[in-house]
């Protein structure tokens, strides 16, 4: 296996961490991140294997109190409930004006970022109204965050979803072996659309229905810009370029 990458901090925060190199299958970094300790002496990682999966590799440890014994055993998940599966470079807006960068990650699942100023601090868990990360500038709206794709006179938003699905309710050892039958389960990601329209969050449709976002009256202009310029709206940059022209009418 190659050992991997980030820890996960979902239990705790602000969490004690000792130092570890991150590790990035896309990319090489030079700063350093830490394996998450919890109290209750459970750990997590994050693990890319022998496949080529991104892995959550969960152990744990129980203590019995009848008969004083030790049980350990880990847990294996596809995914992650991270976005884009790491830890990256990002920024805060100080009080000052100024930006204040960190080492991030966001935790899509519990909508939560947590952030490491330097290698020798713990992880701390903040909801700031607006982060940058690894380039993905997030804005809080209505609790939640939401990516900007576009903002001029009108805005296009982008919504992320972490849900943790469980592969199997009771295993009985005869499960097939291969593919996704070794996980417990997977962190399955998923993503919506928005505009802002009378102060409202408002959902972007996909495809040809992107175009009942906008007035009536302007829909025709707008669906012959599509075919002349052979827009793709099931697409992130097909819906920014149908935003940025309809800016201009």
């Amino acid at each position: 296996m190659k050992a991997l990458l980030l820890l996960l901090v979902m239990v705790v925060s602000p969490l004690c961490m000792a130092a570890q190199e991150l590790y990035n299958p896309a990319r090489s970094y030079n700063y350093f991140i830490r394996e998450a300790k919890a109290s209750d002496n459970n750990d997590t990682r994050i693990v890319v294997n022998e496949k080529g999966d991104t892995t959550l590799v969960a152990h744990y440890k129980l203590q019995h109190s009848l008969n004083n014994s030790l049980q350990e055993f880990t847990k294996v998940f596809k995914g992650t409930p991270f976005f884009k599966n790491g830890w990256y470079k990002g920024k805060l807006s100080a009080k000052s004006g100024q930006d204040v960068t960190f080492l991030m990650a966001y935790n899509i699942e519990q909508n939560v970022l947590y952030i490491v100023k330097n290698a020798g601090a713990d992880a701390v868990a903040i909801r700031p109204d607006e982060f940058t990360i690894e380039g993905h500038t997030f804005r809080k709206y209505d609790n939640v965050f939401l990516e900007t794709l576009y903002l001029r006179k009108n805005i296009l938003l982008k919504g992320y979803d972490c849900v943790l699905s469980s592969r199997f309710t009771d295993k009985t050892g005869y499960e097939p072996s291969g593919g996704d039958a070794g996980y417990e389960g997977e962190f399955r990601k998923s993503h919506k659309f928005f505009t802002i329209q009378d102060d409202m969050l408002q959902v972007v449709s996909t495809g040809r229905k992107a175009l009942q976002s906008f007035p009536k009256t302007q829909r025709p202009v707008l669906e012959q810009f599509v075919k002349q310029n052979n827009l793709n709206l099931k697409t992130e940059a097909g819906l920014i370029e149908l935003f940025r022209y309809y800016d201009t009418l």
